[in-house]
């Protein structure tokens, strides 16, 4: 990757010596060529223009940056990097906006880059995770949960005897199921994880790799609305801006147990009124082209009820009932 970014300088050098423009071509969803003529296919971010030249100086800091860790190794976080200069970064937002542009250029995700967020993911369960400096992660040593690392590049292995994961959307509902024995009523092993709300990478790369590296079916669990079904295709699929970079990151055969808006008439109490924002999120998810038809027909079971559930509103039978239930008669999309 350090050759990438030092192609990308070198071309930036060149345009500028030989045309006097100082811009980065950032395409919009994936590589795109400077040379494509597809307008719409990148933006350009320009030490030439005013409105974009502080995000301009920000790519340039971050290629900077990345190509030092290429070259030395280790890892940065959005927080750090904003803490080594805040006068020139300004905001984390700004420096974490010019992280995601550099991972438009170069076609790969913050975990390749090495730059990443601090983890808010929580996990407990049957896992170790054996880190590369020789640590070692253990939850069945903890009575509780523990936090995600950030670089999930340093577990080098996850040793599990578990039967499956399950994520649960929130933490409210990660923390209500472990108050109520979820290990103990079900009786099988299993890894429980939340990335409490819109997950981040390192969620999302831990849940990855147990599907991938351990074998483990993975089951999820998110409020019965379009924003939680969002959260489910984010693990299932990945996020909409860094969809070319998906492949680490997704989990594919995810399988969505709930909870089910087509479920939502039976449940008869603790659902509410769509709100203009729930509709168009419908809409919006609606419009893109690779969501499966069972997941299609939820979201028109929303338009068509016009209701939404969260979780809680099963919470006094979700470990001894719901979740079993569900996944011992296969009841999932």
């Amino acid at each position: 990757m350090s050759g990438d970014v030092e192609g990308i300088v070198v071309q930036l050098l060149a345009s500028l010596v030989l045309h006097g423009d100082a811009t980065f071509m950032v395409p919009r969803m994936g590589p795109v060529s400077r040379d494509s003529g597809n307008a719409n296919g990148y933006r350009r971010v320009s030490y030439n223009n005013r409105r974009s030249r502080h995000r301009f100086c920000l790519v340039v800091y971050m290629l900077a940056k990345i190509h030092r860790l290429q070259v030395n190794g280790g890892s940065y976080t959005v927080r750090g990097l904003y803490y080594s200069d805040p006068q020139l970064i300004r905001t984390q937002r700004h420096i974490a906006a010019a992280r995601l542009d550099v991972c438009h250029m170069l076609n790969t995700s913050p975990i390749r880059l090495g730059v990443l967020s601090a983890s808010k993911g929580l996990m407990t369960g049957d896992i170790r995770m054996l880190m590369t400096n020789g640590d070692v992660l253990d939850c069945n040593v903890y009575s509780g949960a523990i936090i995600l690392p950030t670089d999930t590049e340093k577990v080098e292995r996850i040793v599990t005897q578990a039967d499956f994961v399950l994520v649960v959307e929130k933490e409210s509902v990660f923390e209500s199921l472990l108050a109520r024995d979820l290990f103990g009523t079900f009786g099988r092993r299993c890894i429980l994880v939340t990335g409490k709300g819109y997950p981040d990478c390192s969620t999302r790369r831990i849940l990855h790799r147990l599907s991938t590296e351990c074998h483990l079916p993975a089951y999820i669990l998110v409020d019965a609305d379009p924003f939680g079904i969002e959260i489910m295709l984010v693990y299932r699929l990945g996020s909409q801006s860094m969809s070319f970079t998906s492949g680490d990151l997704a989990t594919p055969t995810l399988r969505w147990i709930g909870l089910h808006p087509s479920e939502i008439p039976a449940l008869s109490s603790g659902a509410v009124a769509l709100s203009s924002g729930d509709n168009k999120k419908i809409d919006d998810i609606l419009a893109r082209d690779y969501i499966g038809p069972g997941v299609r027909q939820e979201l028109r079971s929303l338009q068509q009820i016009q209701q939404k559930a969260e979780i809680e509103s099963v919470i006094d039978f979700l470990s001894t009932d719901y979740i079993p239930n569900k996944i011992n008669r296969n009841l999932f999309l």
